[in-house]
Order: structure tokens, then sequence, then C-alpha cells
């Protein structure tokens, strides 16, 4: 006989309609992007300098409840910051305009420990501009967009690869990047293929490929993609499991869907917004959230934030929650989207209401609709064959995630990649379900945010072979 672990069962509920909850945190200025740790806990950053009563420059960690984390120090950060990654082991780079952090010289990229304190291990890459846009590659290396030409002493237009310590790396080849300065939006496939989004009107030397090209995981150009006569200007970027690409397009105020050759997919309507969609949120279901300065959607009313269908339609049963200013002007901004695992989203933006209350730039939308994740585990021999099945709301993942194993329920390490099977993910680990205690968790990464400039993390349930479940019984 073989039975059947389940780790845990998350749902959010009841079903109804979507209301704006008590998340309230407060932070002095509209937050430029947000990103979800793999614990729940929701980094916001930008140029502010306190969030409610407590002193927080450039960046914040808000509890469950959309308070101030107080265990995460203040990190000192004298300039704007606008991207911010969360590392599988819990560090945080964030990217900006700034070029101290703690007292230290950072200029426009530094990595911080999981208590938010600077790690003095990461270099300082004297960046001479900006950063809008981070994303990790599989092994530890940084992609970096931005609106710089210089590395230190090395010419680089736009976009490039640092190491794991932030050192310049010189074997990522040149993007061939020219001639309006900014890279905003980059996404990587799961071939290692590395999608990139932004203003220049040359990429990989070619004059004429405007806005948004695919390079090699090891930076070379491919001059194929896109495979579409329009060249799309991405605010947003993403990839989802079956390979599909998701641009948020500006000028045509849509999302397109594109398959891995770059060609648009038939049957995916893409509703037209009046503004500028700056950010979505994909969700294991195919539905998608959208956020930006619209107020009608698809013909419809929906005020900065709406819902659209797998095929691209507007979703009927999301509601206009009216992120506006006040009654008289209801023109309200959505920077940044991340879900939480139960399936609620939080935003940042410029807006002072929510749903008719007050909300100042950070609100929580609870969607009265199913959020399933469960690590479900089958003894199979001497191994365990583990099963992360995600459905409904909640985050989709970017990328494969990754299965993790512990004797201590405290300290992880790397069983493998997991591979993608029906509404979920899978992988075989070689432990005995009726043998010594042992700890299966798997962590995945998340790309919503601003931009989809700002990755995140995502955790599963724990499983446990205890003897109760050892046993059959759950």
């Amino acid at each position: 006989m073989r039975f059947l672990f389940i780790a845990a069962l998350a749902l959010a509920g009841p079903l109804g309609a979507q209301t704006i909850d008590a998340y309230d945190p407060l932070p002095g200025v509209p937050p430029a992007s947000i990103a979800r740790q793999a614990d729940g806990k929701m980094l916001i950053v930008g140029n502010f300098a306190n969030v409610g009563s407590d002193t927080r420059s450039g960046i914040a960690r808000l509890d469950a409840d959309g308070s101030v984390d107080e265990t995460f120090d203040d990190a000192h950060v004298n300039g704007n910051v606008t991207t911010v990654a969360v590392q599988p082991d819990g560090a945080i780079l964030i990217g900006g305009g700034f070029s101290e952090v703690a007292g230290q010289p950072r200029h426009a990229l530094a990595r911080l420990h999981a208590d938010g304190t600077l790690d003095a291990s990461f270099a300082d890459p004297g960046f001479n501009g900006d950063i809008a846009a981070l994303a990790l590659q599989s092994d530890g290396r940084i992609l970096a967009g931005g609106t710089f030409t210089m590395i230190g002493t090395h010419a680089q237009n736009y976009f490039a690869r640092l190491d794991a310590n932030g050192g310049f790396d010189g074997t990522f080849a040149d993007p061939g990047l020219c001639c309006d300065p900014l890279v905003d939006a980059i996404a990587i496939e799961a071939d290692g293929s590395v999608l990139i989004g932004g203003a220049f009107s040359q990429a990989g030397g070619i004059n004429g490929h405007f806005y948004f090209a695919r390079y090699s995981s090891g930076g070379v150009f491919d001059p194929s993609f896109p495979a579409i006569t329009t060249f799309p200007q991405p605010s947003a970027l993403m990839v989802a499991p079956d390979g599909s690409i998701y641009v948020s397009a500006n000028g045509i105020s849509k999302i397109l869907k594109l398959d891995a050759s770059g060609a648009e997919v038939a049957g995916f309507s893409g509703a037209i917004a009046d503004g500028e969609i700056y950010s979505f949120a994909l969700q294991p279901d195919g539905r998608i959230l959208i956020g930006g300065t619209f107020q009608n959607v698809g013909g419809e009313p929906r005020h900065a934030l709406a819902r659209l269908a797998a095929d691209g339609s507007l979703d009927p049963t999301f509601a206009d929650l009216h992120f506006d200013f006040n009654p008289t002007d209801a023109n309200g901004y959505i920077y940044g989207i991340a879900s939480q695992g139960d399936g609620k989203p939080v935003v940042v933006g410029n807006f002072s209401a929510a749903n008719g209350a007050a909300h100042a730039y950070v609100a929580r939308v609870a969607t009265g609709d199913f959020a399933i994740s469960t690590l479900v585990v089958e003894p199979n021999g001497t191994h365990v064959d583990a099963t992360w099945y995600r459905l409904g709301d909640g985050p989709e993942l970017s990328a494969p995630p990754t299965l993790l194993y512990s004797s201590d329920g405290v300290t992880f390490s790397v069983v493998g990649p997991m591979t993608r099977v029906a509404n979920g993910w899978r992988a075989s680990a070689p432990y005995d379900a009726h043998g010594a205690r042992f700890y299966l968790e798997a962590l995945g990464a998340t790309a919503d945010g601003s931009d989809d400039g700002s990755p995140g993390t995502i955790a599963s349930p724990i499983y446990s072979n205890d003897t109760i479940f050892a046993d059959g019984f759950e």
C-alpha cells in the first residue's frame, strides 16, 4: 500500500466579492515597487523616509497585518530605491538612484542581509546611472538594467551581469544597446535566455531593433526575436511555466501573450485599457491582475486595478475597487502588485483612497477566491515523490521551483529542481518516509512588482514524515 502525505492546505475565502482590508502601513510617499519574501512578509521600496511612525529610508519590511517589521533594520539609503530582488537564501538586493547605504558607498546597487543590515561582502559595483530592474540567474549571478553606461571602469550600456558578490562580469557579452538610456524590465526563460524591455532603439548593434530583445544566458543577442512586426515597449515582462511570454506594452495599453519565438498567441484578446499598464501578476489559474493609470479596461470602469481572464478579456467577477485620490479625482495610479500566498494582492502606487476608504499608497485586496498550496509526498521505495500543487489565486512562478531538505526543520539544503506536472511541480528525493525524521519544502521565484523588475520568493507548506503521517493518518 502507498500512503499519500499532504503537508498543508491553504485557502483564501470564503467566496465573495473583493474588498479592501485593514492592511495600511502608511509610507510617507508612494513606494516604487514591492516584492514578497518566502515567509509571506512584503518588502516595499521607494524614496520614503518613514513608514507610519517608523523611520525607514528607502526600504521597509511589512508584517502580515501591514505593520512595519521592527526586526528589519533601517538601511539608511540616501536616494530612491526603484527595484528589489529577494535571493533564495533570503538576502535582499536593492537597486535605484542612491550612492550610499548605511553610511557606506553603494552606487545604485547594494545587498542587505535578511535583517536589513548592509552586506559588506557585496562590493560597490560603481554604476554611473540608475538601476531600474533586477533579475537573478540560477547560478546566483545578477542581471541589472537601467540608465548606466559605466560600471566602475567598465563601459556597459543599460544592461549588465554581475557575479554573486557584486563584481562586474566581463564574460557576459556587450548587449549592443543604444540610443535611449533605459532598460526597465527583465525576465528569464526556462533555458536561461534573457528578455529585456526598455526605451532603446538599437539592440545587438542592430539599428531599428526597438524596445524589446532577447539574449542567451551568456549575453549573445538573438536577432530573430520577437517574431512580430511591431515591437512592443514593455513596462512589465513575465515568462509563464508553459514558456508563454506576457508583455505589458506601452503605447497600446494592453497585455500581449507571445509564444517562445516571440509570435502573438492566437485567441488571447488582451483587453484594451485607457491608460498605461505598469505592472501585472499572473495567477496559477491563468488569470492576470493588472495595475496602472487606467480608469477603464475593456470598455468597463476599472480604476487602476483590474483582473483579466486567461484569454486576456476583462474578468467581470473582479470588482472596480476605485483606487483614487478623492471622490472628484479618480486618477489613482498603481505601480506594483505582489500577491500573497493566500491569494491576496498587495498593491503600491499613488492613491489616497481605495474602495471609498482612506488608504495612502499601499493597500491589500481580499479577493474571496481560493488559493490552494499543498506539498503532497508519496513513498516510492527508498525515495519519496514530492509534488507541490498550486491552484487558484496567488502568484504564479517565473521559474521551476527547487525542492529543499532539512533534518531539523530549520536549516534546509537543495535537493534539486522540480519539473512541471499538471497543476504543479514534482521532484523525487532519496529519503525513506518511514525512516529518520526529515522535512521537505519547495521554494519558487515570482516576477511581479513594478515593471516586473522586483522578483520575490514563495514557499510551499513544510512536509514532515512524523509518526502520525507515517502511519497514514492526516
